[in-house]
């Protein structure tokens, strides 16, 4: 008894709560007509706004078409004036795109690697200069480029043309030899070009198994040992097989 009694205060309690909170929910007819009429005066003023808009759009389409005919025939008077055409202009963009291209490449190599690319700089530089003196350079968005370009590009002949050394460390720290000096990836990335640097320091390095720490040491362009290094590695490799000690004969045993 005393479970249903408390079973329906509960459940007394919970509609005294929530009838008000139903009570506020309901809407009359009049209320629902009003709420309607605004969201309908509310979406033909929407409607009104973007059909403005619309129009403010289609007006900037006619004036973007117009300013994009103007700039042409403007371009094509420059041309003219020029004495140069549409498609010399597109075809010169096109190869200094490219150019700019190539450029950002050979930026991100480090000297060693760029030395071996010195002819290729070297007729970039050329045409550089070629373009510089065309008409088209005479257009401030070319011209700026152009000038942009001449300067890395004698950037990266100048790193190349600096004579380029190396100071030797100690072997128990830094292990330094001709060989481990010259496949470092910043020197020449491989072991075997040691002669080039014995070649091109012969005022120092007499004996190119000893050199001595805080020596400053010429590094050679190239990528390939010259027909002289390799006679000079060739007789370095002789002499150290007949400096080696001979190999002990077998002792025969004798017989009794």
């Amino acid at each position: 008894m005393k479970k249903v009694l408390l079973l329906s205060l509960v459940v007394f309690a919970l509609f005294v709560t929530v009838a008000p909170l139903i009570a506020q929910d309901e809407m009359t007819k009049e209320q629902w007509q009003e709420q309607m009429k605004s969201l309908k005066e509310k979406q033909t003023a929407l409607q009104a706004d973007l059909t403005k808009l619309n129009g403010e759009i289609d007006g900037m389409k006619t004036q973007s078409t117009k300013l994009d005919a103007d700039v042409l025939a403007c371009e094509d008077a420059l041309y003219a004036l020029l004495g140069v055409t549409r498609a010399d202009v597109e075809a010169f963009d096109k190869e200094l795109t490219q150019m700019e291209n190539r450029v950002a490449e050979l930026q991100r190599m480090s000297d060693a690697e760029l030395v071996n690319y010195k002819d290729e700089l070297a007729k970039l530089d050329a045409r550089i200069k070629e373009m510089a003196a065309s008409k088209i350079s005479l257009i401030p968005r070319y011209g700026d480029r152009v000038k942009a370009l001449q300067d890395k590009i004698t950037g990266l002949l100048n790193s190349i043309q600096k004579e380029k050394t190396y100071t030797v460390g100690t072997w128990g720290r830094d292990r330094d030899c001709l060989w481990n000096i010259a496949k470092k990836k910043d020197i020449y990335a491989n072991a075997w070009m040691w002669p080039k640097i014995w070649q091109g320091n012969r005022d120092m390095i007499k004996d190119p198994d000893v050199i001595k720490p805080k020596w400053v040491l010429k590094i050679p362009d190239g990528k390939e040992l010259s027909k002289e290094e390799k006679s000079a590695a060739n007789r370095y490799y002789r002499q150290k097989v007949a400096a080696a000690p001979a190999e002990p004969k077998p002792v025969e045993e004798k017989k009794p």
